[in-house]
């Protein structure tokens, strides 16, 4: 019997029309070096909004709340169900790596975006029509 797909969140995070990446530390064994949005498992008995709050604490040190969920997609290998998630910044606080689990942590405007590399094309375009939506 196949293993069950792992549920993981990721973290829509906006601030002044810029989105949140973390670059992926080297010694990670998934995306290692690949700017990516912040995520994470969720974990058993866990709700995906309470996942999303506490990846981006765990993660950058801000306060969120998970808002709605506006996507889902299959990771390239098919193993992980990725559940995309708006967020709301609780305060001005700066972010901080907070974890291991990124190298770097940067704001980029939906222009530097598209250009940014190495990413997954598909992180970059549910980015983008996230951001499309929100402004109206």
């Amino acid at each position: 019997m196949p293993n069950p797909k792992i549920d993981a969140v990721m973290a829509i995070l906006e601030r002044e029309g810029r989105f949140l990446l973390g670059k992926r530390s080297l010694d990670r064994a998934i995306a290692p070096g690949y700017w990516c949005p912040i995520s994470g498992r969720v974990e058993p008995g866990e709700s995906q909004a309470d996942a999303v709050v506490r990846e981006v604490q765990e993660e950058t040190g801000l306060r969120v709340r998970a808002l709605e969920k506006v996507a889902q997609c299959d990771t390239h290998d098919g193993s992980v169900i990725l559940h995309w998630w708006l967020t709301e910044l609780l305060d001005a606080a700066p972010e901080r790596l907070a974890d291991a689990e990124n190298s770097e942590l940067r704001w980029f405007t939906p222009q530097e975006l598209q250009h940014l590399e190495p990413t997954f094309a598909e992180d970059i375009a549910i980015l983008l029509e996230a951001g499309a939506q929100r402004r109206g």
